[in-house]
């Protein structure tokens, strides 16, 4: 890129020193034009700060650009390495043979230039919105995995409830089974402790009747004997 002074005006502009405190001579004593000298230093002043000013702020890209340099910049970003070669190599040999100068092939217009700005704005931010929607996919995979997880963890969460709740039923049911076998575990229970004396009895009485028995039996014998 070349910079160049684009300033139309052919004003001569004076350096102000900065030591320079707009000392008057001692040998002028007319006051009106001691404030008329005044008066152009500090115009002159102001002149030189407003075109430094502007100088700063002008933007490079507002620089018309060297159609042999849009080329070589074009065939670089299309990755057209031997056509570059080939167009610097015809280039400058007819620029060595005289044919043209560099001035003679111009400038780019800078509506190129912007329409390559816009360009590579646009590619960049095509590309953003690529990383974008592949992060938006990824996300929603994973809020996919994570939504059928959850649904998973919630019905196995609800079968085991479920399960729960029946296990309680069955167990007031079996509370309710049991407590109704009470009154006849205890009614079952007084029979059995009245048949085990009643056998008890039986035993005492059968015991008395077989010495009896034997009793008799001895006696028999000894009249039989006698």
């Amino acid at each position: 890129f070349t910079i160049t002074d684009d300033s139309g005006d052919d004003y001569q502009y004076k350096e102000v020193p900065a030591d320079d405190e707009f000392s008057l001579q001692e040998d002028d004593e007319d006051l009106s034009k001691a404030l008329q000298t005044i008066q152009e230093q500090t115009e002159d002043a102001q002149i030189l700060a407003l075109q430094s000013v502007l100088t700063s702020e002008k933007s490079v890209s507002e620089i018309p650009e060297a159609m042999d340099d849009f080329f070589c910049n074009f065939l670089v970003r299309m990755g057209m390495s031997r056509t570059l070669d080939c167009f610097q190599t015809e280039w400058y040999e007819l620029i060595q043979r005289g044919v043209f100068t560099a001035r003679d092939a111009g400038s780019v217009p800078t509506v190129y230039t912007h329409n390559q700005q816009l360009e590579a704005e646009n590619m960049r931010l095509r590309k953003d919105l690529e990383d974008y929607k592949l992060a938006a996919n990824k996300a929603k995979e994973a809020f996919l995995k994570m939504q059928k997880e959850h649904d998973f963890h919630r019905m196995h969460h609800k079968r085991v409830v479920q399960e729960k709740n029946r296990l309680i039923c069955d167990i007031k049911r079996l509370k309710a089974h049991y407590a109704s076998y009470e009154p006849v575990l205890k009614q079952l229970t007084e029979k059995y402790q009245t048949t085990l004396r009643q056998k008890m009895l039986t035993s005492l009485e059968r015991d008395r009747a077989v010495g009896q028995v034997t009793g008799l039996q001895a006696t028999l014998q000894n009249l039989e004997s006698g």
